[in-house]
């Protein structure tokens, strides 16, 4: 049930970037920024009136790696589908190595493009079968 609703928080974040890329023509970069500017506040808010974040921490993560992937997104039109895809693949590589690279810069922004890769190869892969 956790993994389920970090897949929709990762949905929804993703999904957010994306429309302010596209819909309010923001651009990728500003998108991702604004909403990680949004995500940074709250989280540090948060640890600034001493709540117990770190049972949340990983929510904060997903939602900063889930911009990554709106941004990485801006060349791409996707199907609602894609979103979804896109983010159980994130979720799953994000919880099976986050144990492993703990601390090391980039593992946010890498899996998403790995997560977006993957959705392209799908694509890809259902082209060619059709």
């Amino acid at each position: 049930m956790i993994f389920i609703f970090k897949v929709l928080v990762c949905y929804v974040t993703y999904w957010l970037t994306y429309r302010l890329n596209h819909q309010y023509q923001l651009g990728a970069v500003k998108a991702s920024a604004y909403l990680a500017l949004i995500i940074g506040s709250i989280y540090q808010l948060l640890i600034a009136l001493n709540f117990e974040i770190e049972k949340f921490r990983d929510y904060f993560l997903i939602m900063m790696g889930a911009t990554f992937m709106g941004m990485i997104a801006n060349v791409h039109r996707h199907q609602s589908i894609d979103f979804i895809i896109s983010s159980i693949i994130f979720c799953t590589l994000y919880h099976n190595s986050s144990v492993y690279f703990n601390g090391l810069g980039g593992l946010l922004g890498t899996i998403a493009c790995i997560s977006i890769l993957c959705v392209f190869g799908i694509e890809r892969i259902i082209k060619l079968i059709k």
